[in-house]
């Protein structure tokens, strides 16, 4: 089955919301965005032309008309006035921004709010009304099972999970899972629009509590804490090892690929030797237990795992990050990905 065409809803205003829809509207489609609060519209308007202004800039949106805007309601927000327009807006791609309801129907409505169970439940089965009968709601859970958002959905074979990642418009990687009811052409849809907006999409063959992309994140960072406390070296170290090697070499090839092409002969003497000493602690680690009684809470308090932070290093960091996510989207262009 094809994938979902028409009009999609994204319901929620924060970081992975605006990504996901900046990434919709760049790729000419019909987005609307619902956010609670009548304060917050006019942030979101901005913040997703700022990040589908960052797509038009790298080549990864072409720009072109405007999406047509939702019947209904007029939008709430309007671009905050600037001496020059944005990329976004000289190319007039942008979503429509709207709050408390959205008329229907719609193709797709994608839930991004807070990790809440509850609050979940309540987002999708009022954005469910609001789709068509043949529509998906889709959740971009990072952690919760599908079994337990699907209570109370009346067409939980129209349920999945499409989990994206942070920077959710320049991150490739999408995961796509479902919950016990789910059809399997509700996965293939998903799927399908996932590689028609750019987007690298996995399907998991069963629901998984963090899916495969967390759980990898996870495992490795058990290890590194098990390399700090056990003395083999500091915090820096990891990152150093990481962003100058397995990430530098992980970015080209995958952790398969390379072992396929290190050689299985000796890859599987190494993990005789290795894996009987890797840490398989399933505690919190005792490091981040105790940075975080002192009240440290990371880049955002101005203090973190790594000693203190000035003002403006989210920012820093994030900037550099994204350059890079941008560059390599380039490479991946060049290469014919």
């Amino acid at each position: 089955m094809s994938a979902p065409t028409g009009r999609v809803l994204v319901v929620g205003g924060g970081a992975m919301a605006t990504g996901i829809a900046a990434r919709l509207a760049a790729a000419g489609i019909e987005t609307v965005v619902l956010v609670r609060r009548a304060e917050a519209a006019a942030a979101t308007r901005d913040e997703i032309a700022r990040r589908v202004g960052r797509l038009v800039a790298i080549g990864e949106a072409s720009p072109g008309p405007a999406p047509t805007s939702a019947p209904g309601p007029a939008p709430t927000s309007a671009p905050s006035p600037s001496p020059s327009p944005s990329p976004a807006e000289r190319s007039g791609i942008c979503a429509t921004v709207l709050v408390g309801e959205a008329p229907g129907p719609f193709a797709l409505a994608v839930e991004s709010i807070a990790e809440d169970v509850e609050a979940k439940r309540v987002a999708l089965a009022w954005a469910e009304a609001l789709v068509a009968d043949d529509g998906i709601v889709a959740t971009n859970t990072s952690s919760l099972r599908l079994a337990d958002l699907a209570d109370g959905l009346a067409r939980p074979e129209r349920f999945a999970g499409w989990h994206w990642f942070n920077p959710a418009e320049l991150v490739p990687l999408v995961e796509v899972t479902g919950g016990p009811l789910t059809a399997p052409d509700t996965l293939e849809r998903l799927a399908s629009l996932s590689r028609a907006i750019g987007k690298q999409p996995i399907t998991l063959r069963r629901d998984h509590t963090g899916f495969v992309a967390n759980r990898l994140q996870y495992a490795l960072l058990r290890e590194a804490y098990a390399l700090v406390e056990e003395g083999v070296c500091g915090v820096e170290d990891v990152d150093r090892a990481v962003v100058s090697g397995l990430g530098a070499r992980w970015a080209a090839i995958g952790p398969f690929a390379a072992m396929d092409a290190a050689g299985l002969d000796v890859h599987e003497a190494v993990a005789e030797q290795l894996f009987p000493q890797l840490s398989r602690s399933t505690e919190v680690p005792a490091l981040l237990r105790r940075v975080r009684r002192s009240g440290a809470t990371g880049m955002k308090g101005g203090r973190g795992l790594l000693g203190d932070y000035p003002p403006g290093a989210a920012q820093e960091v994030a900037a550099r990050r994204d350059a890079l996510l941008a560059l390599l989207a380039g490479a991946g262009r060049g290469a014919g990905a």
